[in-house]
Protein backbone atom coordinates (compact mmCIF):
# COMPACT_ATOMS: atom_id res chain seq x y z
CA UNK A 1 0.00 0.00 0.00
CA UNK A 2 1.54 4.06 -1.03
CA UNK A 3 1.71 5.87 1.93
CA UNK A 4 0.71 9.77 1.04
CA UNK A 5 1.55 12.37 3.12
CA UNK A 6 -1.06 15.37 2.77
CA UNK A 7 -0.42 19.57 3.40
CA UNK A 8 -3.11 21.23 4.68
CA UNK A 9 -4.57 22.46 0.60
CA UNK A 10 -4.44 19.21 -0.44
CA UNK A 11 -5.93 17.74 3.02
CA UNK A 12 -8.86 20.17 2.52
CA UNK A 13 -9.12 19.78 -0.63
CA UNK A 14 -9.72 16.16 -0.60
CA UNK A 15 -12.12 16.21 2.20
CA UNK A 16 -14.23 18.98 0.23
CA UNK A 17 -14.44 16.42 -2.58
CA UNK A 18 -15.75 14.35 -0.15
CA UNK A 19 -13.12 11.65 -1.02
CA UNK A 20 -11.10 11.15 2.04
CA UNK A 21 -12.95 8.17 3.25
CA UNK A 22 -11.96 6.64 -0.33
CA UNK A 23 -7.86 8.09 -0.34
CA UNK A 24 -7.82 6.42 3.08
CA UNK A 25 -8.79 2.76 2.27
CA UNK A 26 -6.61 2.96 -0.70
CA UNK A 27 -3.18 4.89 1.23
CA UNK A 28 -1.57 4.95 4.09
CA UNK A 29 -2.56 8.75 4.70
CA UNK A 30 0.29 10.32 6.91
CA UNK A 31 -0.72 13.65 8.19
CA UNK A 32 2.44 15.83 10.02
CA UNK A 33 1.46 17.73 13.20
CA UNK A 34 1.64 21.05 11.28
CA UNK A 35 -0.74 20.00 9.27
CA UNK A 36 -3.32 19.15 11.95
CA UNK A 37 -2.53 22.30 13.42
CA UNK A 38 -3.27 24.51 9.71
CA UNK A 39 -5.85 22.32 8.75
CA UNK A 40 -7.95 20.79 11.75
CA UNK A 41 -7.09 22.55 14.98
CA UNK A 42 -7.10 26.22 13.67
CA UNK A 43 -10.46 24.99 11.67
CA UNK A 44 -11.98 24.40 14.86
CA UNK A 45 -13.67 28.61 15.07
CA UNK A 46 -14.37 28.79 11.88
CA UNK A 47 -14.86 25.44 10.02
CA UNK A 48 -16.38 23.09 13.00
CA UNK A 49 -18.10 20.52 10.98
CA UNK A 50 -14.67 20.31 8.71
CA UNK A 51 -12.88 19.79 11.75
CA UNK A 52 -14.79 17.10 13.67
CA UNK A 53 -14.91 15.51 10.03
CA UNK A 54 -10.58 15.61 9.96
CA UNK A 55 -10.76 14.53 13.97
CA UNK A 56 -12.62 11.71 13.41
CA UNK A 57 -10.69 10.02 10.52
CA UNK A 58 -7.79 10.36 12.84
CA UNK A 59 -9.56 9.31 15.89
CA UNK A 60 -10.03 6.01 13.90
CA UNK A 61 -6.72 5.92 12.41
CA UNK A 62 -7.44 6.54 8.78
CA UNK A 63 -5.33 9.62 9.07
CA UNK A 64 -1.88 8.93 10.94
CA UNK A 65 -1.29 11.97 12.76
CA UNK A 66 2.73 12.53 12.82
CA UNK A 67 5.07 14.64 15.12
CA UNK A 68 7.60 16.78 13.46
CA UNK A 69 10.18 15.21 11.72
CA UNK A 70 13.73 16.77 10.36
CA UNK A 71 16.10 15.14 8.19
CA UNK A 72 19.44 17.18 6.80
CA UNK A 73 18.11 16.54 3.16
CA UNK A 74 14.89 18.40 3.79
CA UNK A 75 16.32 21.32 5.21
CA UNK A 76 19.02 22.07 2.85
CA UNK A 77 15.64 22.30 0.18
CA UNK A 78 13.84 24.09 2.57
CA UNK A 79 16.77 26.98 3.28
CA UNK A 80 16.34 27.21 -0.88
CA UNK A 81 12.83 28.30 -0.46
CA UNK A 82 11.65 30.54 2.48
CA UNK A 83 8.27 31.12 1.49
CA UNK A 84 6.96 27.43 2.25
CA UNK A 85 4.74 27.79 5.33
CA UNK A 86 4.83 25.78 8.43
CA UNK A 87 2.15 23.04 6.69
CA UNK A 88 3.91 22.45 3.73
CA UNK A 89 7.77 22.40 5.50
CA UNK A 90 6.22 19.92 7.53
CA UNK A 91 4.49 17.96 4.70
CA UNK A 92 8.27 17.78 2.93
CA UNK A 93 10.10 16.67 5.94
CA UNK A 94 7.52 13.69 6.84
CA UNK A 95 7.86 12.75 3.63
CA UNK A 96 11.26 12.31 3.11
CA UNK A 97 11.54 11.19 7.06
CA UNK A 98 9.04 8.06 6.43
CA UNK A 99 10.02 7.51 2.72
CA UNK A 100 6.52 8.33 2.01
CA UNK A 101 5.55 7.64 -1.98
CA UNK A 102 4.04 10.92 -2.52
CA UNK A 103 2.98 13.98 -1.23
CA UNK A 104 -0.43 15.05 -1.74
CA UNK A 105 -0.96 19.15 -2.31
CA UNK A 106 -2.38 21.93 -4.73
CA UNK A 107 -0.11 24.49 -3.43
CA UNK A 108 1.13 26.18 -6.43
CA UNK A 109 4.47 27.20 -4.65
CA UNK A 110 4.78 23.84 -3.39
CA UNK A 111 4.23 22.38 -6.14
CA UNK A 112 7.30 24.25 -8.01
CA UNK A 113 9.34 23.05 -5.16
CA UNK A 114 8.41 19.61 -5.51
CA UNK A 115 8.94 19.69 -8.99
CA UNK A 116 12.58 21.75 -9.36
CA UNK A 117 13.07 18.96 -6.68
CA UNK A 118 11.83 15.83 -8.16
CA UNK A 119 10.00 14.65 -5.57
CA UNK A 120 7.00 12.94 -6.03
CA UNK A 121 3.40 14.18 -5.76
CA UNK A 122 -0.35 14.40 -6.48
CA UNK A 123 -2.77 16.80 -6.54
CA UNK A 124 -6.64 16.13 -5.38
CA UNK A 125 -7.82 16.16 -8.84
CA UNK A 126 -5.31 13.64 -9.35
CA UNK A 127 -5.91 11.53 -6.81
CA UNK A 128 -9.49 11.38 -7.51
CA UNK A 129 -8.51 10.07 -11.05
CA UNK A 130 -6.17 7.28 -9.25
CA UNK A 131 -9.03 6.52 -7.68
CA UNK A 132 -11.37 6.18 -10.28
CA UNK A 133 -9.29 3.84 -12.01
CA UNK A 134 -8.68 1.70 -9.04
CA UNK A 135 -12.46 0.99 -8.81
CA UNK A 136 -12.50 2.97 -5.49
CA UNK A 137 -15.38 5.09 -6.50
CA UNK A 138 -18.48 4.57 -9.28
CA UNK A 139 -18.09 7.03 -12.35
CA UNK A 140 -21.25 9.05 -11.05
CA UNK A 141 -19.17 9.25 -7.61
CA UNK A 142 -16.18 10.20 -8.91
CA UNK A 143 -17.81 13.20 -11.25
CA UNK A 144 -20.05 14.17 -8.14
CA UNK A 145 -16.83 14.80 -6.28
CA UNK A 146 -14.90 16.29 -9.39
CA UNK A 147 -17.89 18.87 -8.73
CA UNK A 148 -17.45 19.52 -5.40
CA UNK A 149 -13.95 20.26 -6.38
CA UNK A 150 -14.54 22.84 -9.24
CA UNK A 151 -14.67 25.74 -6.70
CA UNK A 152 -11.79 24.78 -5.22
CA UNK A 153 -9.59 24.26 -8.29
CA UNK A 154 -8.40 25.70 -11.54
CA UNK A 155 -10.65 26.19 -14.28
CA UNK A 156 -7.99 24.16 -16.56
CA UNK A 157 -7.19 21.69 -13.88
CA UNK A 158 -11.35 20.82 -13.31
CA UNK A 159 -11.56 20.88 -17.42
CA UNK A 160 -9.20 17.86 -17.52
CA UNK A 161 -10.60 16.30 -14.46
CA UNK A 162 -13.32 15.98 -16.28
CA UNK A 163 -12.02 14.57 -19.29
CA UNK A 164 -9.93 12.52 -17.56
CA UNK A 165 -12.38 10.84 -15.65
CA UNK A 166 -14.78 10.13 -19.03
CA UNK A 167 -12.19 8.70 -20.44
CA UNK A 168 -12.09 5.87 -17.67
CA UNK A 169 -14.58 3.04 -18.81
Amino acid sequence: MYQIVFDADGLIKVHKGGFVGEVAAEYICLLPDEVFREAIVAARQTHTEEAEALEALIQTGKLLRRPPARSAQAERILTMFQALGTGERGALRLFLKEKADFIVTDDRAFLNVLVRNRTPFLTPAELLVRLRRAGRLSREDAESSAERLRPYIRREVYQDLVQRLEDIL
